[in-house]
């Protein structure tokens, strides 16, 4: 994908004083970057801006919050648009915050937008956050 030279025209080789990533945490990120590419195909549902839902929602794709929930959710990817609030359980594997989120969630890849307000308990495998997302409760790096 790059092609870095070096002065003499030639691709620098590594060198030792550069410490290799931890194999834990490299295989992390390959994960979070192949779903992020596949999860980046998915069509979302949407809950728009006034609208309110209660209850469970399970599929295969994408949801994308920017009215209110309450309930559980079970999707691949689920964004909480900066208009958006959720609360109840969310298990996902990509998880982007934008707006409030209370409750509980489970994924591998976290997301908090500068305007993101979380409550509550999260469990994730790698997060993301900007300065002045709000954070009350518990994050926990899953193995």
């Amino acid at each position: 994908m790059f092609n870095i030279k070096g002065q003499n025209g030639k691709t620098p080789l590594p060198t030792d004083d550069v410490a290799p990533e931890p194999p834990r945490v490299a295989a992390a990120v390959e994960k979070a970057i192949a779903t992020s590419v596949r999860l980046n195909e998915l069509k979302p549902s949407i809950i728009s801006e006034g609208f309110s839902f209660t209850g469970d929602v399970v599929s295969e794709g994408a949801l994308h919050i920017e009215g209110r929930f309450n309930g559980n959710i079970r999707v691949s990817a689920a964004t909480i648009g900066a208009k958006g609030a959720m609360d109840g359980t969310i298990d996902c594997s990509s998880l982007q915050i934008k707006g409030t989120f209370e409750g509980t969630a489970t994924c591998d890849e976290l997301l908090l937008d500068s305007t993101a307000s979380v409550r509550g308990k999260v469990g994730y495998r790698i997060m993301t956050a900007q300065r002045g997302a709000s954070i009350l409760g518990e994050l926990t790096v899953k193995e």
